[in-house]
C-alpha cells in the first residue's frame, strides 16, 4: 500500500485508511516520510508553474497562462495534503482520524464548536487550542498571499487580451501642452495600474540601479529595479527599448537605449551601453551613475521586436553594441523555451569587445538550436580561432542555411547596415523579411537622389530629387512664436532644443514616433521615418528627430 503514495497522495488511500485499526510504528514512519516526498513534490510543482506562469504572461499565451495557474492550485493542495498527514502524525491520530482530518482539509470545513472548562477544551489542551489558532492565523495570511498572486496573475491575463503593443504616438494637443503638463500620452504609473503598465502604454518614473556589470573596456550593462523592491513597473517587448532622462551641464538631455534583459524577467531590466567619443550621455552614464543612484525612466517603447510569434525561426545579424536588442530576444526565446532555429551572426571589432560572449558560449551549450556565427574585424595576435574581417556575404551563406527564406532582424551602426541590406537584398531575401534598426545618428544632412521628401500638402514617396535648399535656412515655430536658423546638417529638434521650443521625443533615431510633429509649410527630407504611416505623411507630420533643411520652414511646436 505505501508503494502506491508515492507522487501526489491518491484520494483512494484515505478511504482505506477508514478500514484500519491502527497504524504500527513502521507504518507511521512511512506515512509521514511519503507525506514528506508529498509536499516537497507540490513546492517543486508550484515553483515551476509560477515560473510558466511568468513565461506565459510574458508571451501573451493566454491558454498556457490558465493551465499554469490551475498546475498552482493543484500544487497548493498537494503541499496541504502533506501537511494535513504530518500534524495529525504528531498528534498521534489513529487512521480514522487522519483520514477524516484529509477529508476536511479538502472540503474546506472547520472543526465543530467545542465546550470550554476550567481545563480548557474537552479533550484539548490549551496548548493545542493556542497552537491551533496560531496555525489557523498562519493559513489565513497563506491563504491571503494566494489569493493576492491569483488577482495579480488575472489582471495581468486581462490586460494581455486587450489591445497588442504598440508605441503611442502623442496628439497635437498634447504636444502643444503648457510646460507642467506631460505631453506624452498615454502615460502610466504604478498608482493607476495596479504596478504594470498595459500593453501600448508609457510608464515614467523612477528606477534604482542594483547593479552594474562591465562588458568590455567600452560597454557597462546597468540592472535597475522598483525602488520598492517589487516587480518592474511596466511591460514590454523583446527588443523595445527606454528612454532615460538626467540632467547634464543645467541641461536636460535623454537618450534611449535597447533593454538587453528578458522579457520574461520581471524583477529588473537592463540596458548595455558603450561609451561613445564624445557622447553625452553615455559619458553621464559610465563615469557618474553607481549602484543606489535613482534614475528617470520612461519606457517601453520600439518596434523592432520578436517574441517567437512572427515566425518559426529567426536570423539576428548585428555588429557591435548593435547585438544588444539581438541579445533581449535570445534571453527571451531561451526563457520561454522557443523550439525555432535562431541564428545569431554577429561582427566586433576585436576580440576584447565581443559583447555578451561568455554567455553567448553558455547559452549554446544550453539551447541546441542556437546558432552562433563570430567574426572579428581584427584578430591578430589574440587566440581568436574563428573568422576574420567583416560579414560578408560569403559569410552569411556559410552561416545560415536556406537564408532566402528566413525573417532577417539587422541592428548595428548606419554604415554596416546599408551595406547588409544591399547584401541581402543580392542574396536574394525579400525586403520584407528584413527588419532593421540603427545605432547611431542618421546618416547625411541632404537627400540624394530617391531619398523620400515631405513637403507640406504633397508627400514624395521617394521617386524624385529634392532640390538642395540654402546653407542655412530658418524654421519658424508657429506655437511658440520662435524663429531660429536650420543649418542642413541640423535637424528640427536640434533647433528646437537650442531656443527652448519643446518638442517630445524619445529614441532619436525615427522609430518611436513620439516626436511627430505637424509641418504646416516647406520642405524637409528624412532619412529614417520608420514611425510614419502613410496616413501620416498625407497629413504633412515629420520627425523631428529626423527633419532636415532644404528651405524655410514652419512648424506646429
Amino acid at each position: 500500500m505505501m508503494g502506491e503514495m508515492m507522487g501526489r497522495p491518491r484520494k483512494e488511500f484515505y478511504p482505506s485508511l477508514m478500514e484500519m485499526p491502527a497504524l504500527s510504528a513502521d507504518q507511521r514512519r512511512d506515512l509521514e516520510s511519503q507525506a514528506r516526498v508529498w509536499i516537497n513534490s507540490g513546492i517543486e510543482s508550484l515553483s515551476a508553474a509560477e515560473g510558466d506562469l511568468r513565461h506565459a504572461i510574458a508571451g501573451g499565451d493566454i491558454v498556457a497562462a490558465d493551465q499554469a495557474s490551475s498546475r498552482i492550485r493543484g500544487s497548493l493542495d498537494q503541499v496541504q495534503s502533506g501537511v494535513t498527514v504530518l500534524r495529525s502524525l504528531s498528534e498521534g491520530k489513529s487512521p480514522h482520524q487522519i483520514a477524516q482530518n484529509w477529508f476536511k482539509a479538502q472540503m474546506n470545513l472547520l472543526p465543530p464548536p467545542a465546550t470550554f472548562t476550567a481545563e480548557g477544551v474537552l479533550g484539548v489542551s490549551w496548548f493545542h487550542v493556542i497552537t491551533m489558532g496560531l496555525l489557523a492565523i498562519f493559513s489565513a495570511g497563506m491563504l491571503a498571499v494566494y489569493i493576492a498572486r491569483m488577482r495579480r496573475a488575472n489582471a495581468l491575463v486581462d490586460r494581455l487580451t486587450k489591445a497588442p503593443a504598440v508605441t503611442p504616438t502623442p496628439s497635437p494637443a498634447a504636444r502643444s501642452a503648457s510646460p507642467g503638463q506631460e505631453k506624452v500620452a498615454p502615460i502610466s504609473t504604478m498608482a493607476d495600474t495596479g504596478g504594470l503598465t498595459k500593453p501600448g502604454e508609457l510608464w515614467k518614473g523612477k528606477l534604482r540601479v542594483c547593479a552594474i556589470f562591465k562588458e568590455t573596456p567600452s560597454v557597462k550593462t546597468f540592472r535597475l529595479q522598483d525602488p520598492q523592491g517589487g516587480s518592474i513597473p511596466f511591460t514590454f517587448l523583446p527588443g523595445q527599448f527606454l528612454t532615460y532622462s538626467a540632467q547634464i551641464d543645467g541641461k536636460t538631455v535623454r537618450r534611449s537605449y535597447t533593454v538587453a534583459s528578458s522579457a520574461a524577467q520581471t524583477a529588473y531590466v537592463e540596458t548595455t551601453i558603450k561609451r561613445e567619443d564624445g557622447g553625452v550621455f553615455s559619458d553621464y552614464m559610465h563615469e557618474n551613475v553607481k549602484e543606489g543612484d535613482m534614475l528617470d525612466v520612461m519606457a517601453p517603447s520600439g518596434a523592432f521586436t520578436f517574441t517567437g510569434k512572427e515566425a518559426d525561426g529567426v536570423v539576428l545579424i548585428g555588429g557591435g553594441v548593435g547585438i544588444t536588442p539581438l541579445m533581449a530576444a535570445i534571453r527571451y526565446l531561451f526563457d520561454i523555451a522557443w523550439p525555432g532555429e535562431v541564428y545569431l551572426v554577429y561582427g566586433a571589432q576585436t576580440t576584447e569587445q565581443f559583447i555578451f560572449r561568455d554567455e553567448l558560449e553558455y547559452l549554446q551549450r544550453r539551447m541546441n538550436n542556437l546558432h552562433v556565427a563570430a567574426t572579428m574585424a581584427r584578430a591578430a595576435g589574440t587566440s581568436w580561432m574563428g573568422s576574420e574581417g567583416q560579414i560578408t556575404a560569403e559569410f552569411l551563406t556559410r552561416s545560415v542555411p536556406d537564408l532566402v527564406k528566413r525573417r532577417v532582424h539587422l541592428c548595428g551602426p548606419p554604415g554596416m547596415m546599408q551595406a547588409l541590406k544591399k547584401t541581402l537584398g543580392e542574396l536574394g531575401v525579400p525586403p520584407e523579411q528584413i527588419k532593421t534598426e540603427a545605432f547611431g545618428p542618421a546618416l547625411g544632412a541632404v537627400p540624394p537622389p530617391g531619398k523620400t521628401v515631405i513637403e507640406r500638402g504633397r508627400p514624395d514617396k521617394g521617386a524624385g530629387v529634392a532640390a538642395i535648399g540654402p546653407a542655412t535656412a530658418s524654421v519658424r515655430f508657429a506655437n511658440s512664436g520662435k524663429v531660429a536658423p536650420l543649418p542642413p546638417d541640423k535637424s528640427v529638434l536640434e533647433v528646437a532644443e537650442s531656443i527652448g521650443v519643446a518638442i517630445d521625443y524619445s529614441c532619436r533615431a525615427g522609430t518611436c514616433g513620439v516626436c511627430k510633429t505637424h509641418l504646416l509649410e516647406g520642405s524637409v527630407t528624412m532619412e529614417v521615418q520608420d514611425a510614419l504611416t502613410d496616413e501620416d505623411r498625407a497629413k504633412g507630420m515629420i520627425l523631428a528627430c529626423q527633419a532636415k533643411s532644404i528651405g524655410n520652414l514652419v512648424v506646429e511646436a
